[in-house]
């Protein structure tokens, strides 16, 4: 049985004391005082504790908020690859999905991630990413007090070297009869040195073609900051006058269907290519097949930063280093070798 409280009388400190619910409360030196002020804190009915907001909160939840919250707030492609993620490690782990949010633990993390050995590093790092950063949203916003899984080791970033030379780009073209949406789609990249998800974006409403050129609003552009120009070339401003003819409004490019390419219908399509060429290739691959081909004709790398899009000529310099794999052009700038 819990003891009483009562007031008692603490000599060293010359005043009247009581313990109440835990937590010591002096009443000072006057007894009838004492007394009075006791009663008060007695009547006092005790402050409830604050409720968490995690209470209750569980781990799919918890990702659900993350995820409606990232649909109003972030650029449709990221809400779709992350949708497509979370969902993936919450089919593959159910009964983590019912846990207490604060309760998920690294390991259900890497033991999802492990089922898929076939996954290289850089698809394994967005993968556990796209679970730890609705993590981290929930705790700058109050949901939960600390990220459970905020120690997971990420694999690094594997960067994509390959380039597609002049004699490889003949090769993919060719498998294609003039005119196909796919090969249209490659040769505007080929041509313009543009992204990919750039040249998949294209309406009509961006194309000048008395300007010979593309033009992204800033809220459109990469950087949401500056307008994106892309230049084009002859061939460029053929295939497009081809794509939008007629037409006010929807992409540009439209595969067979009828339909916008997406990211991976056009990856599926480098699959299924990979049989004709024997090798793998990727769109990206083109825009750096770009860079290199301008620099090696003798274009000074401002340049060509410019025609790429990147606001300066540090991008180009970090990640465009292909010239290291030129042995020809290497040989012709050392001169007499």
């Amino acid at each position: 049985m819990a003891r009483k409280a009562t007031p008692w009388y603490w000599e060293a400190r010359g005043e009247w004391c009581v313990i109440i619910r835990g937590k010591r409360q002096r009443l000072g030196p006057d007894k009838e005082e004492a007394e009075r002020r006791f009663h008060e804190l007695m009547a006092e009915r005790p402050k409830q504790q604050p409720v968490s907001r995690a209470a209750g909160l569980t781990v799919a939840s918890l990702l659900d908020k993350f995820l409606d919250w990232c649909e109003k707030h972030c650029a449709a492609r990221t809400f779709l690859d992350h949708r497509r993620r979370i969902q993936n490690f919450l089919d593959a782990a159910p009964e983590a999905a019912r846990f207490p949010a604060e309760k998920l633990k690294p390991f259900h993390v890497t033991e999802w991630i492990d089922r898929h050995p076939t996954w290289g590093p850089t698809f394994r790092r967005m993968h556990i990413i796209s679970v730890q950063r609705p993590y981290n949203w929930a705790v700058r916003l109050g949901y939960i007090e600390t990220n459970p899984i905020r120690g997971i080791d990420k694999p690094p970033c594997k960067r994509r070297e390959q380039v597609v030379t002049p004699d490889q780009w003949l090769t993919i073209r060719d498998h294609y009869a003039e005119g196909d949406p796919f090969r249209d789609l490659l040769e505007f990249v080929w041509e313009t040195g543009c992204r990919p998800q750039e040249a998949r974006a294209i309406e009509p409403r961006h194309v000048c073609l008395d300007r010979l050129c593309v033009l992204f609003p800033p809220d459109e552009a990469k950087g949401k900051k500056n307008w994106r120009i892309i230049r084009l070339t002859k061939r460029a401003a053929e295939i497009l006058r081809r794509r939008i003819r007629d037409r006010r409004e929807g992409k540009a490019f439209l595969n067979a269907n009828g339909k916008p390419w997406t990211a991976w219908a056009v990856n599926c399509r480098f699959c299924r290519l990979k049989k004709h060429t024997g090798v793998k290739h990727f769109a990206y691959a083109l825009r750096h097949g770009f860079a290199t081909r301008k620099l090696v004709e003798g274009n000074d790398h401002l340049t060509v930063a410019e025609l790429l899009g990147h606001s300066d000529g540090t991008m180009l310099a970090r990640v465009y280093q292909h010239l290291s794999q030129n042995d020809e052009h290497l040989r012709k700038a050392l001169g007499g070798a």
